[in-house]
C-alpha cells in the first residue's frame, strides 16, 4: 500500500500539498520570511514600528485573522518570538501551486474537442452524480446562487463558463508572484486568468453549459485566484477567503489542504543546530483555522477536498507522521497529534473521492468521522497497473483508459482535459450544495449540509462510512421532494 501511495504523490494529478518554504525561510534572495498570528483578530498599532526596528518588514497582511508574512535579511525569528501580542511564529509555509497534468502526458490528457458539438457522454463522473442528467429535470441552479472558487483562477473566455461566471472575481498573486519569481505577475486585481488549468477545471465540473455541463449548469460562479504558476503565500490564500465571504458568496470550495497541532512544534536551524520551540501550533496552520471560522460565520457553506495521501486522517500518530515526512528538510517538526484543516473545522463539508467503480479512490483520505460524503474524483489504478508493467504511455493512452477512470472538465485553453483527485470531487458537492441552496433559499450554511448529508446522497451504514461519510453524493436525491 505504502508504494502505491507512493505512486500516487509522484504523479501529482490534482493533488494539493502543503510543503514548506525554502529552509530557514530564506528565498532564493537569501531573506528570510516569517508568518506571525497574533492573540487578538487584529494587527497591533505597534507592530509594524516593532518590525522595523528589527530589520524586518510586514509584507502581507490579513487583519481579519490577525495574521502578518514579515520579511527580513536577518534572523530576527527569537525577536518576533518575544512580542508579547504574537500567538506563534514560524519560517513561512507556502502552498504548492495546484498540478493538473503528470509532467510528460499533457498531450495525452488535454484533448481537441473543436469538432465535437457536444462531449456530455464522456462525463461518466457528472452522470453518475445527476443520475444520467435526471437531476436537470429538477433543477439546474440559478445565477442567484454563487460558488466562489479559491484556486488559480478561470479561463474568462471559455466557451461553456462565460454564461454563469458573474463580475466580481478577483486576483490575490501580488506583483513578482511568489517571493518575487514570477516577473509576469502585476498584481492586477482583475487579472483572475487561469494559469495551470486547475480552477478551470472545477469551474466547468460545477457549472460548465455548453458542449459540457457541469452538475448545476446555470449556478453562478466567481474566481478568487491565489495561484499563478508557483507557489502561494498563506496571506493570500487568507484573504481571498475573506473576500469571498465578504462578497457573500453561498458555496466556497477548497482543494487546499492543511493541517493544525494538539501538542509542540519545533524548528532545527540547518546552519547553526540550534533547536527552537515554537509553540503548540504553526501560525500559518492556525491562521488557516482562523479564515474557515470567518467565512463559515458569515454564511458560507466551506466545501473541502480530503486530500490524496491515502491516509486515515483519525489516525493522529499516522498523520503527524506523514507531516514530518513532509517538513524532514525545512527544519520544522512535530510532535503530538496532528488534525487535518479544514477538514476536521467544525461547519466544512470534508468529501472523500471515488472512482467509476463508486469505492474509494486509491489515493482518498478518509476515516470515520472526518468524511462527510463522498463524489466521483477519478481513479489511478488502471493506470498504476499499466505504469508497473511498463505500459505507460503507449497502452494506456491508446486504449483510451483515461477516459473511463479520469475525469474530463474545462480547461485554461478554451479547451477540456482530464485529471483525478479530490480535487474533482469537491466541485460536485458544492455543486449539488448551490441547487439546495437555489431550492430552499438562503437558509444558512448548516441546514445546507444537514439536507446536503440526509438527502443529497446514496446512504451508507456501517464501516462504510469511513470511506464514504454519509454516503454518495446524488443531485437527483438532493432535488428530490
Amino acid at each position: 500500500m505504502n508504494r502505491v501511495i507512493t505512486l500516487c504523490l509522484a504523479l501529482a494529478l490534482g493533488v494539493f500539498m502543503l510543503l514548506p518554504g525554502t529552509a530557514s525561510g530564506a528565498t532564493t534572495e537569501n531573506i528570510h520570511s516569517y508568518s506571525v498570528l497574533f492573540n487578538e483578530n487584529a494587527i497591533p498599532g505597534h507592530f509594524k514600528t516593532s518590525i522595523e526596528s528589527m530589520g524586518g518588514k510586514i509584507v502581507y497582511s490579513v487583519p481579519e485573522i490577525g495574521f502578518a508574512q514579515v520579511n527580513s535579511n536577518n534572523n530576527i525569528l527569537f525577536d518576533l518570538k518575544s512580542l508579547s501580542s504574537v500567538k506563534s511564529v514560524n519560517p513561512s509555509i507556502s502552498w504548492p501551486a495546484p498540478a493538473v497534468h503528470t509532467t510528460g502526458f499533457e498531450e495525452y490528457l488535454t484533448l481537441d474537442y473543436s469538432d465535437y458539438p457536444y462531449i456530455r457522454d464522456l462525463q461518466w463522473d457528472v452522470h453518475r452524480v445527476t443520475k444520467n442528467g435526471a437531476s436537470y429535470h429538477l433543477g439546474t441552479g440559478s445565477n442567484d446562487v454563487v460558488v466562489g472558487i479559491i484556486d488559480s483562477g478561470i479561463d474568462r473566455d471559455h466557451p461553456d463558463l462565460v454564461k454563469n461566471l458573474l463580475p466580481g472575481s478577483k486576483n490575490f498573486v501580488p506583483a513578482g508572484g511568489y517571493r518575487n519569481t514570477e516577473p509576469q505577475e502585476t498584481g492586477n486585481v482583475n487579472e483572475f486568468d487561469d494559469k495551470t488549468g486547475h480552477g478551470s477545471h472545477i469551474a466547468g465540473t460545477i457549472a460548465a453549459n455548453g458542449k459540457m455541463l457541469g452538475v448545476a449548469p446555470d449556478t453562478g460562479i466567481r474566481a478568487y485566484r491565489v495561484f499563478g504558476q508557483s507557489s502561494a503565500e498563506t496571506g493570500w490564500v487568507a484573504a481571498a477567503i475573506i473576500a469571498a465571504a465578504n462578497d457573500s458568496v453561498d458555496v466556497i470550495t477548497l482543494s487546499l489542504e492543511g493541517f493544525y497541532l494538539h501538542g509542540q512544534t519545533f524548528y532545527l536551524d540547518p546552519l547553526t543546530g540550534e533547536k527552537t520551540a515554537l509553540g503548540n501550533d504553526t501560525a500559518d496552520f492556525a491562521a488557516y483555522k482562523r479564515v474557515i471560522d470567518y467565512a463559515v460565520n458569515k454564511g458560507c457553506l466551506v466545501v473541502t477536498a480530503s486530500g490524496n495521501q491515502g491516509l486515515n486522517m483519525t489516525n493522529k500518530g499516522h498523520v503527524t507522521n506523514y507531516l514530518n515526512s513532509v517538513y524532514s528538510g525545512s527544519g520544522l517538526y512535530f510532535v503530538g497529534a496532528t488534525f487535518e484543516a479544514p477538514g476536521t473545522i467544525p461547519g466544512v463539508v470534508t468529501v472523500s473521492a471515488t472512482g467509476p467503480d463508486d469505492n474509494l479512490a486509491i489515493y482518498s483520505n478518509y476515516g470515520p468521522g472526518f468524511i462527510d460524503l463522498a463524489a466521483p474524483g477519478g481513479d489511478m489504478a488502471k493506470f498504476l497497473e499499466y505504469q508497473l508493467s511498463g505500459r505507460i504511455p503507449e497502452d494506456y493512452f491508446s486504449e483510451g483508459l483515461y477516459k473511463e477512470e479520469f475525469c474530463l472538465s474545462t480547461n485554461h485553453l478554451g479547451g477540456y482535459s482530464y485529471n483525478a483527485g479530490t480535487s474533482m470531487a469537491v466541485p460536485k458537492a458544492a455543486a449539488v450544495a448551490s441547487l439546495i441552496i437555489d431550492k430552499y433559499g438562503k437558509i444558512g450554511p448548516k441546514k445546507v449540509a444537514n439536507k446536503l448529508f440526509k438527502k443529497g446522497v446514496e446512504p451508507v451504514t456501517g464501516k462504510d462510512k469511513k470511506y464514504y461519510g454519509s454516503g454518495r453524493l446524488n443531485a437527483f436525491k438532493a432535488l428530490t421532494d
